[in-house]
């Protein structure tokens, strides 16, 4: 993107930032290097940790949402996008391995990403005090069926409960609909991201950003759901905001390099 480009965009878009992005965003994977010395009249072999880029996918869409990356991060060091998580995406993240996330080559060390809350809060409904109980999945699709299981009108009666909610998740309790008419068009596996889609929404926020083409492509199909929010692969958002032009690839040589 040109820098010129930013007046494109009025003001600052929000966007919930899925964890397939901050993965594809870490560029690098750890390597070794051989380094023959001389010792005591011996040749020796040394190997010493050193990083490497990544190729590319070969996959043409993903390669193309790759790509994007760049460009998406730059904006939000200009403002022109502002980055939020919430506590279901950092259990996500805690689950799995971002292989050097926090080092050489991710792309997302230095995003300042806000935090905002969960649509509901899992842990006030389903206590435990073993907090690997939280980063299960299975625990978060079980949720789900919960909410969507939930009469809309039986918490607001169980008014000792009820009054302990923060307001922003007594209103969103009684938009229950929403997310229940959203996972009516959804497989089962698709309902953590439908919950991160409707947190997005619930808190004003204008994308959802992932790279995940199922689910997009599952929403697509929908076309009676309102979402005030949208969920966008990274060439999507983009192409939103009007934004032609990509920065480059950082890293054009593919060889392993050392870390000083």
């Amino acid at each position: 993107m040109l820098c010129g480009e930013a007046r494109h965009v009025t003001r600052a878009k929000t966007v919930l930032i899925d964890l397939s992005v901050l993965r594809r965003g870490v560029f690098t994977h750890e390597a070794q290097i051989e380094r023959r010395i001389r010792w005591a009249n011996r040749d020796l072999v040394s190997r010493i940790a050193a990083w490497q880029p990544k190729p590319l996918p070969h996959d043409p869409w993903l390669r193309q949402q790759v790509e994007c990356l760049p460009t998406i991060v730059r904006m939000t060091h200009e403002g022109a996008l502002v980055p939020y998580t919430y506590s279901e995406l950092e259990f996500e993240e805690m689950r799995a391995s971002r292989g050097m996330a926090n080092t050489f080559g991710d792309l997302f060390l230095d995003v300042e990403i806000k935090k905002c809350q969960a649509a509901v809060n899992r842990p006030r409904f389903r206590q435990n005090i073993d907090f690997d109980y939280y980063l299960k999945k299975e625990e978060l699709l079980e949720f789900c069926d919960f909410l969507l299981n939930l009469p809309e009108p039986l918490l607001p009666r169980a008014r000792e409960f009820w009054a302990k909610l923060p307001a922003s998740e007594q209103t969103n309790l009684t938009q229950l609909g929403r997310f229940k008419s959203l996972c009516r068009h959804l497989a089962r596996t698709h309902y953590p991201d439908a919950f991160h889609l409707w947190t997005a929404e619930a808190n004003g926020l204008d994308f959802f950003l992932m790279i995940d083409k199922k689910f997009v492509n599952a929403l697509r199909n929908c076309h009676e759901l309102d979402f005030r929010c949208r969920a966008v692969s990274p060439e999507q958002l983009l192409n939103a905001l009007g934004v032609t032009e990509r920065d480059q690839y950082p890293y054009t040589e593919s060889g392993p390099r050392t870390y000083y």
